[in-house]
């Protein structure tokens, strides 16, 4: 019998490593996105060195990185040589398609990316990284110009996203990556709840307009009114014209913390609560309650925190990632938003699988 046990029923260390190099692919793709890899070759196939020459790229780890693209579903490659987009990044990295395109929510994530070096010295401090200091590197175009090192202090009271605001070129920005962010809850409410007896739908916080544009386009019948602060306006107009949705919604515009919300069958809070504290998403969901006509309905939609804390790492990371950059922001789980909803009024509240991380709550009035 042999007595070479080898690596015979022992767990690698590439169990580890792996997860500590995750962030290499993440660069990759990021980096992709920046450079312009997938909105060059939405118009045709190119080889390596056609790629290089468009782009305007000379490093010699170019075809390992085209390479990496390959090996990650994102990119395919002939025999001859050419690369092309896959169908994944033909369907949602082409910003031709603007309803379906996600490269302005990737472009936020990498002027973020150095960010998340700082967790350590946020997680000892208690304190929150600038948020202004990632929209303004991608509004600028470029991650190099983010400044992970800035830190604020953690007030409570603060204005979050009050820098997303200020200048227009920021807010296309931030309202770019918005869209990109939510796309797969999007998709998945335009089905995935009966709106067959509802009139109209009022989206809090509606960013561009992206849920409108797909749920109204979804269902003819609906009307649908988007509410979030003066600044959003000239975008929300001009995406919805650009997914020909103009005649069905309007806009209203408004701050939830002065002003009641406006009225409707159901009120949509999507990647909203997280944003804010304890005591403001109470504040919020009273809010959505007043305003909601007999028997309406809120829609909550939201990476949850799965409830035993255990599994769904995307909801947890997402929580985190609102720690370090806002004034009191945090994630939450599917039982705590019921507990929340139930609180305030609401009956029958449940809580659905939607895509991937995300998961709807809903309550009835």
């Amino acid at each position: 019998m042999s007595t070479d046990t080898g690596t015979r029923g022992r767990r690698s260390p590439h169990e580890i490593i792996s997860l500590a190099t995750a962030f290499w692919t993440s660069k990759a793709l990021l980096s992709a996105v920046e450079l312009g890899v997938f909105a060059e070759l939405v118009k045709g196939p190119l080889t390596c060195e056609e790629l290089c020459a468009r782009l305007d790229l000379k490093g010699r780890g170019v075809p390992d990185f085209l390479d990496v693209l390959v090996s990650i579903g994102l990119l395919e490659r002939s025999d001859d040589g050419a690369y092309r987009n896959a169908e994944v990044a033909d369907s949602y990295l082409d910003p031709g398609k603007p309803a379906q395109d996600i490269s302005g929510y990737l472009e936020y994530l990498n002027s973020a990316f150095p960010a998340w070096s700082q967790m350590s010295a946020v997680l000892r401090s208690g304190d929150r990284l600038d948020f202004s200091e990632a929209l303004r590197a991608a509004a600028q175009g470029g991650a190099e110009t983010a400044s992970g090192a800035v830190l604020a202090e953690a007030d409570a009271e603060a204005d979050t996203f009050g820098e997303a605001f200020a200048v227009p070129d920021r807010v296309t920005s931030f309202v770019r990556s918005m869209t990109g962010f939510s796309l797969g809850a999007h998709q998945a409410l335009t089905s995935a709840f009966d709106w067959s007896q509802v009139r109209e739908v009022v989206d809090i916080g509606c960013s561009e307009g992206a849920f409108l544009g797909h749920v109204l386009a979804a269902h003819p019948h609906l009307t649908g009114t988007g509410f979030d602060l003066p600044q959003v306006a000239d975008r929300f107009r001009t995406y919805l014209e650009g997914v020909g949705i103009t005649d069905r919604a309007r806009f209203a515009a408004g701050d939830f913390f002065a002003d009641p919300l406006p009225s409707g069958d159901v009120l949509v809070m999507g990647h909203v609560l997280h944003d804010w504290n304890l005591d403001i998403k109470h504040m919020l969901i009273r809010k959505a309650y007043e305003a909601l006509r007999p028997g309406g309905s809120l829609l909550v939609y939201e990476m949850l925190i799965d409830d035993e804390r255990r599994s769904n790492t995307t909801g947890m990371l997402t929580s985190l990632n609102v720690s370090l950059v806002s004034a009191g922001g945090l994630g939450y789980t599917g039982a705590q938003c019921r507990a929340w909803m139930t609180g305030a009024g609401f009956r029958e509240v449940s809580v659905t699988h939607l895509d991937g991380p995300e998961y709807m709550v809903l309550g009835t009035k």
